[in-house]
C-alpha cells in the first residue's frame, strides 16, 4: 500500500489548486465571451420578429393615437386581416420559414449558454461552497467541513447537471416548437436570485398594458427597470441585474388592434385599467406588445389575469442566464454565477407535458421540411435521424 507522504500531498495539493485556479478563469473569460456572442446571435432573433410582423413600425401610437383615427384604423386593418385569413397563413408561412433560424438560436442560447451556466455554476458549488452551514465558517472548521461534506457536493455535482441537460433538451424542444425570442427581464438582484432560484415571477399589477410578466426586447429596456435597483460593485461600478431568457409568447396582441373601450385602459398608471385588459384579453391570446412612445422601444408582458402581485411559474419563461451590465454598453457584462442553483425547468409537470406537445409538433415540422426541401428535414442539422 503506497504511503501518503508529505511530498505527495503537497504535490497534490498544488495540481488541485493549478487546475481549480484554471477552471475558474475559464469560466470567468468564458462566461464573458458568451454574454459578447449573445448579440450575432440576437440579431437572427431579432429577423424572425421583424418577419412576423414587417408592418409593426406603423402600429406604434401614443394614448391620443390610439384612441383618435389611427387606432381605428389599425384596428380596421387587423379585423380584415385577420378575418379573412391573411394575417394567419402569412404568420403560419413564417413560421415554417423560419424553423432553421430557430434551430440556430436555440443551440446558442438553450445549449451552449445555458449548460455552460449551470456547468459552471456547478463547479464552484463543488469547490467553492459558501452556503448553508459553511456561509460564516472559517479556518479549520470551513477545511474539516469542505472534506466533510465534499461527497455530498459530488453527487449533487451530477445530479445537477444531469437535470440541466433534460432541462436543456425541454428547451430547444419548445423553441423549436412554437415561435420562441430571447427577451430580457431588469430587477434587483435579491429578485433575480428568488426568480431563478425558485422559478417563480412576479405578476405586475397592471401598470400599462395588463397584469402579467413584463419583458423587453433590448437589454436597454431591462436597464431602466433594473435602474432603480442599481448596485454598486467591489470595483466601485455601477452595475444592472438582468435576466435573460427564453419567451415563448404563442399568440400575440398589439394594443392598437384592441377594441376601444380597451384601447382607453392602456397607460393607466393607477393599475386598474390594466387589470382589467388582462380579464379582457382571452384566448387564443396570451400576450400583449406596445411601444412606449416615452422610451422609443417595443415592450412585452404575458398577460396573467387576475394574479396581480402573485408568484406564479410559466412553461412559457426559461431563464437561460443573468448578467451584470454597465451603464455604457449594453453587453459591457458578464453572465453570472447564481449562489445557490437554479430551478430546474424539466421538474414540472406542466413543463414535461408542453415538452411532449411540442415533441408531436417538431416531428411534423421536421417531416414537413424533408418533403418540401429534402435532406432528411432541418433535425439532420444537428445528427437526429427520422
Amino acid at each position: 500500500m503506497q504511503n501518503f507522504s508529505p511530498e505527495l500531498i503537497f504535490s497534490t495539493a498544488i495540481l488541485i489548486a493549478i487546475y481549480y485556479s484554471l477552471a475558474l478563469l475559464f469560466i470567468y473569460v468564458f462566461r464573458g465571451i458568451l454574454w459578447w456572442f449573445s448579440g450575432a446571435f440576437y440579431l437572427v432573433d431579432e429577423f424572425m420578429w421583424f418577419l412576423y410582423n414587417p408592418l409593426r413600425v406603423f402600429m406604434r401610437a401614443n394614448k391620443k393615437q390610439r384612441e383618435g383615427v389611427k387606432g381605428k384604423v389599425t384596428r380596421g386593418s387587423f379585423l380584415i386581416f385577420t378575418t379573412f385569413l391573411i394575417a394567419p397563413a402569412y404568420k403560419l408561412a413564417i413560421y415554417f420559414l423560419t424553423t432553421p433560424l430557430r434551430l440556430i438560436t436555440a443551440i446558442y442560447f438553450d445549449v451552449i449558454m445555458y449548460l455552460f451556466v449551470m456547468a459552471s455554476d456547478t463547479i464552484e458549488e463543488l469547490f467553492n461552497p459558501k452556503l448553508g452551514a459553511m456561509r460564516f465558517k472559517k479556518g479549520f472548521k470551513y477545511f474539516a467541513l469542505w472534506i466533510v461534506l465534499f461527497p455530498y457536493r459530488l453527487f449533487w455535482f451530477f445530479v445537477k447537471n444531469i437535470l440541466a441537460l433534460v432541462d436543456s433538451m425541454m428547451m430547444v424542444i419548445i423553441s423549436l416548437a412554437w415561435p420562441t425570442f430571447t427577451m430580457f427581464h431588469g430587477t434587483s438582484h435579491e429578485a433575480v436570485t428568488s426568480i431563478e432560484r425558485a422559478g417563480r415571477w412576479m405578476v405586475g399589477r397592471g401598470n400599462f398594458a395588463g397584469s402579467g410578466i413584463y419583458f423587453g426586447r433590448s437589454i436597454k429596456t431591462a436597464k431602466l427597470y433594473a435602474g432603480t435597483k442599481a448596485f454598486v460593485n467591489n470595483d466601485g461600478q455601477t452595475m444592472f441585474p438582468i435576466i435573460m431568457a427564453r419567451v415563448t409568447l404563442s399568440a400575440l396582441r398589439n394594443i392598437t388592434t384592441l377594441k376601444e373601450d380597451d384601447r382607453k385602459k392602456v397607460a393607466d398608471f393607477s393599475g386598474q385599467g390594466g387589470r382589467e385588459l388582462a380579464q379582457r384579453i382571452k384566448f387564443p391570446y396570451f400576450a400583449t406588445e406596445f411601444w412606449r412612445t416615452d422610451n422609443g422601444w417595443w415592450e412585452y408582458c404575458l398577460i396573467r389575469g387576475g394574479e396581480d402581485g402573485k408568484l406564479v411559474k410559466s412553461w412559457r419563461i426559461r431563464p437561460v442566464g443573468y448578467a451584470h451590465v454597465k451603464p455604457e454598453n449594453s453587453y459591457s457584462g458578464s453572465l453570472q454565477r447564481l449562489w445557490g442553483g437554479k430551478a430546474h425547468y424539466c421538474l414540472s409537470f406542466t413543463n414535461i407535458a408542453m415538452a411532449a406537445i411540442s415533441v408531436v409538433i417538431v416531428l411534423a415540422l421536421n417531416y414537413g421540411h424533408a418533403e418540401l426541401f429534402g435532406y432528411g428535414g432541418f433535425l439532420s442539422f444537428i445528427g437526429f435521424r427520422i
